[in-house]
């Protein structure tokens, strides 16, 4: 009886440790992540002035808001839907991509990804790096990059859709390179904490447009009466 009792007790540790791991997997994280952005190379001040981005995250959404170009992106992994506002002083205003544009983009780029045997730690987490490869099949051109992530952050690949699509975890630390100018992003502050589903929502008061080209029209024509 003893020993039944203790093999019961040995069964029902293990069932609770297994249902604890997958509860802590499968939770997604949410918070703020902090990233500052520097650039080396042939720069010069005005279009390479280091800055700073600011990420919201739950699960696969994520809300960007970059102060020094007066944008917000929302991405939602889940819906593969992106939101893009401009807080531009008499003409707020923002545009959609929807799930079918974003996949007609990913037609034209070709991704791959080769894990590497070294990691760093950005702001506690423990990063994993890949080098990427980006195949532009229009232009026959090739760029690559450098990033680092980690698996506490995001669900899967989805979070990575719009910009590393495939890719494991969540970039903390990425190196690209365009013309002599290599652009470094790093995580500089993790804050988990709660967050509100209206975060991801668009706010009132802006002039929204399904596509780039209509907005891109609707700004050169604003612009073009002031002058």
């Amino acid at each position: 009886m003893r020993k039944s009792f203790s093999i019961f007790v040995v069964i029902a540790l293990a069932m609770l440790a297994v249902s604890t791991a997958n509860a802590q997997k499968s939770k997604s994280f949410a918070g703020t992540v902090k990233f500052s952005v520097t650039f080396e190379g042939n720069t010069n001040p005005k279009d390479h002035a280091p800055q700073e981005q600011l990420y919201t995250i739950f699960g696969n959404k994520i809300k960007i808001v970059v102060p020094a170009r007066s944008m917000t992106q929302i991405l939602d992994g889940d819906a593969v839907k992106v939101t893009v506002l401009y807080d531009i002083p008499g003409y707020k205003s923002g545009y959609t991509v929807s799930k079918e544009g974003l996949e007609a983009r990913q037609e034209r780029y070709n991704y791959s990804y080769t894990k590497g045997e070294d990691t760093m730690t950005v702001c506690g987490y423990l990063c994993t790096r890949y080098d990427v490869t980006i195949y532009d099949t229009d232009e026959d051109e090739e760029t690559t990059a450098v990033v680092y992530t980690t698996t506490e952050i995001g669900e899967g690949s989805d979070i990575n859709i719009f910009e590393y699509p495939g890719l494991t975890g969540f970039p903390l630390y990425s190196e690209t390179e365009e013309k002599g100018v290599k652009e470094i992003q790093k995580a500089v502050e993790i804050k988990p904490t709660k967050v509100k589903g209206i975060d991801f929502l668009t706010p009132t008061g802006y002039k929204m447009f399904p596509s780039y080209m209509e907005w891109a029209l609707f700004i050169n024509a604003a612009f073009s009466k002031e002058e």
